[in-house]
């Protein structure tokens, strides 16, 4: 694959990258503690599956963050859908450092998978979507957009209010996304019960995130993504973190 010569921009964040730390949430921020959460998955309004997100603690400070849906109503049960997202991350003091992601969805009659590896030495993130690959320079802080949703999470939870930015691998670039995080609090009915939830909201972009956060706790109360055809995917606490 013939890959363009680096931008000014992507020599700078070569540069940038050899003294600036993994993306940082908050001063004395505290380690995340690992947890369990069960969802209902809406599309459109209408039931389709069950997800779960997980954090696990490994060793050495290594996370795993996941998210699995599967399948159980309508359509997404006739085709057997099963989609599988997990990000692996170091957590060093009050920082966030991805290790790599994968993409796993499979159907019936279809299969994607899909990885993003996070070279921090070489400043460099690779793309791979089935055999091909894409490559393109590392920003400081970059995060895969799974692991976008933990890092919003972290930011409610130590207390940032208004806008943040998160830098998130795309499939050729890197997405300086900006979220809005609300100042108060408002009444959030879930399956799971009632939360008083901080929303936050991509800024940038008409199509992007939506998620509120009941701090302490790191699982989103609410989610809701739309995708580029006008299709909303909702995600509702139906089981709280355990």
């Amino acid at each position: 694959m013939h890959l363009p010569k680096p931008s000014p921009l992507q020599l700078l964040s070569l540069l940038l990258a050899l003294v600036l730390p993994p993306l940082a949430i908050a001063a004395q921020a505290a380690a995340p503690a690992p947890f369990s959460a069960q969802y209902r998955v809406l599309r459109d309004g209408d039931a389709i599956g069950q997800a779960t997100l997980s954090l696990s603690d490994a060793r050495n400070g290594e996370y795993v963050f996941s998210n699995v849906t599967r399948g159980s109503a309508g359509l997404a049960a006739l085709l057997g859908l099963d989609i599988s997202e997990s990000s692996h991350f170091l957590w060093r003091g009050d920082a966030v450092q991805d290790l790599g992601y994968s993409y796993h969805m499979q159907s019936a009659f279809k299969s994607i998978t899909r990885s993003t590896a996070f070279d921090w030495p070489g400043d460099r993130i690779t793309l791979r979507d089935g055999h091909a690959q894409q490559h393109y320079a590392a920003v400081p802080g970059t995060v895969d957009r799974n692991l976008a949703v933990l890092v919003l999470a972290l930011h409610v939870a130590a207390g940032a209010r208004g806008t943040v930015v998160v830098p998130v691998a795309m499939a050729d670039h890197v997405s300086q996304q900006h979220y809005a995080i609300a100042a108060t609090p408002v009444g959030v009915r879930v399956p799971a019960g009632d939360y008083q939830a901080y929303a936050v909201q991509r800024s940038d972009a008409d199509n992007g995130l939506r998620a509120w956060f009941a701090p302490p706790m790191l699982a989103p109360v609410r989610m809701e993504q739309r995708d580029g055809k006008g299709t909303v995917y909702l995600l509702e606490l139906e089981r709280a973190p355990r």
